[in-house]
């Protein structure tokens, strides 16, 4: 199976649409940071290094980095797929803004957990305390009776 440059199949803009059948699967490499969509069909996209196979329907599409290795076919054998490729190399893609913003919201739930956990240990700490000393007197209290002490 050989790799090709989305630019080479020329494949086209949004606004002009072209069917590319997919008897089998094919790979193309990304020239530059973009979209790969589903004009019509279903299509079944996996990238090089991504855990994820994605199924896409029309209407829905992928964002690739630039140099992602694509594969591609048609999910049933035979049926026509449209794919639109749309570069946007000016563009960083969702990924990056969703991960800073992944990033910031975990930082704010890691302080708001390691406070909650000084609360509670302070809570335990002192619970601990007043443990003691109510042992310390009922223990006191059992060596005084022992002793005779109190009547």
């Amino acid at each position: 199976m050989s790799t090709h440059p989305f630019a080479s199949l020329a494949l086209p803009e949004l606004d002009e649409p072209s069917s590319l059948a997919l008897p089998h699967a094919r790979r193309w490499v990304a020239t530059d940071a973009g979209w790969v969509s589903v004009q019509s069909g279903r299509a079944w996209l996996t990238r090089d290094g991504d855990l994820d196979d994605h199924v896409l329907v029309t209407g829905q599409r992928l964002w690739l980095r630039r140099g992602d290795v694509l594969t591609a076919e048609a999910w049933q054998a035979g049926d026509p797929v449209w794919l639109v490729w749309r570069p946007e190399p000016d563009q960083a893609g969702p990924l990056p803004f969703l991960g800073g913003f992944v990033a910031l919201a975990a930082g704010a739930l890691a302080r708001a957990a390691r406070g909650l956990a000084g609360g509670l240990l302070a809570l335990a700490r002192s619970a601990e305390a007043s443990a003691c000393r109510a042992q310390g007197s009922i223990c006191a209290g059992e060596s005084m009776a022992s002793a005779g002490a109190l009547q």
